[in-house]
């Protein structure tokens, strides 16, 4: 008899379906939505497997994804997702920060028990929409200084590369948005997998401290901005060529490294629709210029530090140097005060 029990509850257990995947949801904008701060999230989650993650939109149209050239397709509408209950939404740095839709949403998403996590100058699209008051957060370092002054109850925090508050985590800069979502994929799925998939793309376990004192516009970066902006002869375009199987976070750094050079501007091309390595459907820009002053071949392991270093092969130390300020990365950091 206890045979025949434990047949049945074996038989019953092979049959249950399996538990459900952690669901994240990045919000993308196609009136412009930050480059790295998108892809990188869905590169980490996408590669561990663990977790389900879609990006999406308002509607189907493609997503700009600045400060270059190029254009990502959306997963899932709003509507869809309504079907679905995320676990977390990601929301990136938008070039439309105070879209009252948006801010809407978010907060009902919010008020339903969903997390929230802003990367980069995301926070500004949660601080506008008044979801950061009486909140500890965090947020480019750049704008800090501004938000202090139009959000005052808001404790902004410049030693932490992420912070979270209740249900609300904010990203430092660009490159901040890497360990973040490790971190965040360890919560969701385990410390096991966030290792494992941190080893398989190259990227450092996350660390969580941080100095963003020792980030700010020197003398030297205000210098390297004006000389490049004055040789507006000598701006030029860089093709980021795309193969079927690319890998996102690679060119999220491309796109976003080679466009804030104030020297040139980063155009994704290759066949429309090409599929990238975890399934996002990419387009190039329907009229790109006639010639390209140069090509850059999206690298492997380490990626921002090689694109950094190939920038500033093509425009100078100082220039490589100043584009990863941009993306508050340690090869841009200034000597402490």
């Amino acid at each position: 008899m206890f045979r025949l029990f434990l047949a049945a509850l074996l038989s019953l257990l092979a049959a249950a379906p399996a538990a459900a995947k952690p669901f994240v949801a990045i919000f993308a904008d196609e009136r412009g939505t930050v480059a790295t701060d998108l892809l990188a999230p869905y590169a980490i989650l996408a590669e561990s497997g663990a977790v389900e993650v879609k990006v999406v939109s308002a509607d189907r149209r493609p997503v700009r994804l600045t400060p270059g050239y190029a254009w990502v397709r959306p997963q899932m509408t709003l509507a869809e997702l309504a079907h679905h209950r995320p676990n977390v939404i990601i929301v990136p740095a938008l070039e439309v920060e105070d879209d009252p839709a948006t801010a809407a949403w978010l907060r009902g998403q919010i008020a339903s028990g969903v997390r929230i996590m802003s990367i980069c100058n995301g926070a500004r699209v949660l601080a506008k929409a008044g979801m950061l008051e009486g909140r500890q957060a965090t947020v480019h370092w750049f704008s800090v200084g501004r938000l202090q002054k139009s959000h005052p109850n808001v404790r902004w925090r410049q030693d932490r590369r992420w912070v979270t508050d209740g249900p609300i985590t904010t990203t430092a800069g660009i490159s901040a948005g890497e360990p973040a979502t490790l971190a965040l994929l360890a919560e969701l799925a385990g410390e096991e997998v966030m290792r494992a998939t941190a080893a398989r793309l190259g990227q450092p376990l996350p660390d969580v401290r941080h100095d963003g004192t020792r980030y700010r516009l020197t003398l030297g970066g205000m210098m390297t901005t004006v000389l490049n902006r004055a040789q507006f002869w000598a701006r030029e375009d860089v093709a980021i060529p795309l193969a079927p199987g690319f890998d996102e976070l690679a060119l999220g750094t491309a796109i976003d490294a080679w466009s804030r050079t104030f020297r040139s501007t980063g155009w994704a091309v290759g066949p429309a629709g090409t599929t990238s390595r975890h399934g996002l459907v990419f387009y190039g820009a329907k009229t790109p210029p006639a010639r390209f002053d140069r090509r850059f071949a999206l690298p492997g392991p380490d990626v921002m530090a090689r694109t950094f270093a190939a920038v500033g092969r093509a425009y100078g130390r100082a220039t490589g140097r100043f584009v990863a300020l941009q993306f508050e990365h340690p090869a841009g950091a200034v000597s402490p005060a």
